[in-house]
């Protein structure tokens, strides 16, 4: 069912005044032309071509022959004898393959039509000058000679035809391919007359719209926008402009409101505006959704900065000025106390960084891997000293897409091997660099970590750590390493123990953090 206006009439925005099928004679030629094979097309048309041609030589040939061959007679014979060698000359050219089949066809009909119409009309006035007592000489010869001009002129014609032809069916494929694309996009594609009115609509702007597209199309922009005077206003601009880009808001029928990015462009045809409509309801709701959330993690850190933070940094400086006071037997306690509330600070300042937002900045800047690596490995020799840790870094610089919050995954990578292994470990750090990204692998002899767990280590896609086992702090370096669009896993380590592997993208040449 064809809804809306028919392709190629005056509202079809696209059209050429051409419609998809041709009618009349022509169109005839077509339907009779359809039911033949290629090449019985071509043998026909180029048959009939070559029997006009070959009639016109032999009447020329039969009139030489018995009048007699002389030069008057091959002056006044000429011209239809050179005519039949023109049509032979297109008959074998038509009967080469050639990506119109339907040519010959074409060109055979001219032909037949200009010789029997010219021949037809000539016998009439020769009728009439006859009857009225005039005398005319070598009637049928001169019927001939006339006809024959007729075929040749209609030769002429079928070229004319037979281009124009072609131009109708590329112009049909084209409109065919529109129409394609037109019913088949995902988006809301509407077109409209000056007076803001729909004429035609996909069945995607159907559906935005909340009615079926004969319903719609008849109907005006101001049926459906919230605020009329905005949108005559915005749509006299609009028809004097290049164009228009935007959002809007959009009222269904139905009273719901949709917010629609639009993307307009005035007189694709003249009085025809093609618009594209991309319904972005739910990409408002979620960055209103965001800005809730970013208000919410700001207030998250205004508490931590002011009172937590604060507060903890008021206990480690009161924990500073007892210390001296008190007993020897007591310092352990004001040492392991102090140093609680260091990793307490430590965390929130972690927090606090992790509630920023670290994708918009990550992937901009780059660091030196090598920098935060060995920031990490000194602070572990400096709170582990029973430890022991080999590092292996690259000599040059190598740039990866990170910022400064890369030592923290360092530092609890480092920090985990130490605290969840009973005796002394050794740690490895290396760092392998291939051209696209940079492996940072911290791996230990410890005991090792069950192969059921070890696999999960790193499975969760968000940033949570609900199990009883794993640690807070392989959290944080699974979500760091994901704002910087990286990877990490773990395995067992050779022969035992655990390594840990930082897949970072390299990022040489960029603007360092």
């Amino acid at each position: 069912m064809t809804v809306g206006t028919a392709v190629g009439s005056d509202d079809d925005f696209l059209g050429d005044g051409m419609g998809t099928a041709r009618t009349g004679l022509v169109g005839w030629i077509d339907t009779v032309g359809a039911r033949l094979p290629p090449v019985w097309r071509r043998r026909l048309g180029s048959g009939v071509v070559a029997a006009v041609g070959g009639l016109l030589i032999g009447t020329t040939l039969y009139h030489l022959l018995r009048h007699g061959v002389s030069v008057d007679a091959l002056v006044g014979d000429a011209l239809p004898l050179g005519f039949g060698l023109i049509l032979l000359g297109a008959a074998a050219w038509l009967g080469w393959p050639n990506d119109d089949d339907l040519a010959p066809l074409v060109t055979a009909f001219w032909v037949i039509a200009g010789l029997v119409v010219t021949s037809l009309v000539t016998l009439y006035v020769f009728t009439l000058h006859i009857a009225h007592g005039h005398t005319v000489e070598s009637v049928w010869f001169l019927i001939y000679e006339i006809g024959a001009t007729g075929a040749v002129a209609g030769l002429l014609i079928s070229r004319y035809d037979v281009r124009s032809r072609r131009r109708h069916r590329r112009l049909s494929e084209q409109e065919r391919r529109f129409r394609a694309v037109f019913e088949g996009t995902l988006d809301a594609l509407v077109v409209l007359d000056d007076e803001g009115r729909y004429l035609d609509a996909n069945p995607a702007a159907a559906e935005l719209f909340g009615l079926s597209r004969a319903e719609l199309i008849g109907k005006r922009i101001t049926d459906f926008a919230s605020d009329d005077l905005r949108v005559e206003a915005d749509w006299s601009q609009f028809l004097s402009g290049p164009g228009r880009r935007g959002e809007y808001e959009l009222v269904r029928p139905d009273g719901e409101t949709r917010t629609v990015a639009v993307a307009a462009t005035p007189n694709v045809r003249p009085g025809r505006h093609l618009a594209v409509l991309r319904d972005v309801t739910a990409r408002v709701e979620r960055e209103a959704d965001l800005d809730r959330e970013r208000a919410r993690v700001e207030f998250l850190n205004r508490l931590l900065r002011h009172n937590v933070l604060n507060g903890m940094n008021l206990v480690l400086a009161k924990l500073d000025a007892v210390a001296p006071s008190v007993p020897d037997e007591r310092h352990d306690d004001v040492e392991a106390a102090r140093h609680r509330g260091e990793e307490i600070v430590d965390l929130i300042q972690t927090a606090r960084r992790l509630a920023t937002d670290v994708e918009t900045v990550a992937t901009e800047r780059s660091v030196d891997v090598r920098d935060p690596l060995a920031d990490a490995v000194a602070s572990l020799r400096a709170t582990a000293p029973e430890a022991t840790v080999e590092c292996d870094t690259p000599d040059g610089p190598v740039a990866v897409h990170a910022d400064g919050m890369l030592e923290t995954v360092f530092d609890h990578l480092l920090t985990n091997a130490v605290q969840h292994n009973d005796s002394p470990v050794h740690i490895s750090v290396t760092a392998a660099v291939d051209p696209e990204t940079v492996t940072v692998t911290v791996a230990d002899d410890g005991d090792g970590i069950p192969s059921d767990r070890l696999a999960q280590l790193f499975a969760d896609d968000e940033f949570a750590h609900t199990r009883d086992w794993g640690g807070f702090g392989l959290s944080i370096v699974h979500a760091l390493v994901r704002e910087y669009d990286g990877r990490v896993w773990a395995e067992a380590n050779d022969p035992e123990g655990t390594a840990v592997h930082v897949e970072l993208r390299r990022a040489d040449g960029e603007r360092r953090d």
